[in-house]
């Protein structure tokens, strides 16, 4: 898909329709590690992919999605925050790259359960994902969306 045309077709989808494969799953592990980070500290963030049925009841506001992968950053303060945002924007994308549905997510990160984090992350933001039968088509974008100064 075309860049600009994918950004326009860019929605949060709320309903899924089945898993994802394993393929698809690596391919978006995949842009996750290619997202920038602050100060290139990659060893400081973890990505944990929940696809278990148990786990995944336990934590609310997930829409039934059957996979969540969850950013985790040692001691999260603003940057790691705003690199966890990059990383799960690069995945968001992947997925609709290849058709499937995705949503960004940081209302669940409490209910995460805590055992299924590596020791001493916590969880700072989500994506869910999942195949989808919503079909992604471009729209109009209003360009005073966002109020804009331009200084020259």
């Amino acid at each position: 898909m075309e860049t600009l045309n994918m950004i326009k077709s860019r929605r949060a989808i709320r309903k899924y329709s089945g898993q994802i494969t394993d393929e698809q799953l690596k391919k978006i592990l995949m842009a996750a590690n290619a997202a920038p980070v602050s100060l290139g500290s990659y060893d400081e963030y973890r990505l944990t992919v929940i696809q278990d049925p148990k786990v995944l009841a336990q934590i609310g506001g997930t829409y039934d999605a059957p996979t969540f992968i969850v950013v985790s950053a040692q001691n999260p303060g603003n940057s790691q925050y705003v690199s966890a945002g990059a990383i799960v924007h690069n995945m968001e994308l992947a997925a609709q790259d290849q058709g499937l549905g995705s949503n960004y997510n940081m209302g669940s990160m409490r209910s995460v359960p805590t055992e299924v984090l590596p020791n001493g992350f916590s969880a700072v933001f989500g994506l869910t994902v999942g195949q989808t039968t919503e079909k992604f088509t471009p729209r109009e974008i209003p360009m005073d969306r966002i109020k804009t100064n331009i200084v020259k």
